[in-house]
């Protein structure tokens, strides 16, 4: 029973982690480095910043961390829920948009599906599948909701 809950917490807290990582570059890369995205304005240059820039940052993000057993299966899917919970929440603050919009149920949904299929595929040592599969689920998802997680 402690070791699952050991594993819980290191799944749920190593999620935060992750996504606290990643905003903090992304903004001081393109807040206070004032980059800016090197994909035009058109179509496909948002296709290629949401798959390179977006999904694939975040996905490996995500599947570093399991290879590093956090959120090993089949904690996978915590982890993802509290990377979605985090980023749902640095993106939009609750006094925004309240506490569970569709918006923020939905990035959670994505990050809790695409790590758990993560820490499958890495189960069962096919691990650049699962990551490819998750990468092609959130670029997706991105595309078609109207704003991109």
């Amino acid at each position: 029973m402690k070791k699952h809950i050991y594993h819980s917490l290191i799944a749920l807290f190593g999620g935060l982690f992750g996504v606290s990582v990643l905003f903090i570059i992304y903004h001081l890369i393109f807040t206070v480095g004032r980059f800016e995205s090197p994909f035009p304005e058109t179509p496909l240059g948002r296709f290629l910043f949401i798959l390179i820039v977006v999904s694939f940052v975040e996905e490996g993000t995500k599947f570093l961390l399991i290879k590093q057993n956090i959120g090993q299966h089949p904690y996978g899917g915590l982890m993802g829920f509290s990377f979605g919970t985090g980023e749902s929440f640095l993106k939009w603050p609750i006094g925004e948009f309240g506490f569970v919009p569709e918006r923020r149920a939905g990035t959670i949904l994505l990050h809790t599906i695409t790590a758990g299929i993560i820490a499958y595929f890495v189960k069962k040592n096919k691990s650049l599948l699962g990551l490819l599969i998750a990468i092609i689920l959130h670029t997706a998802f991105n595309l078609i909701t109207p704003i991109s997680t």
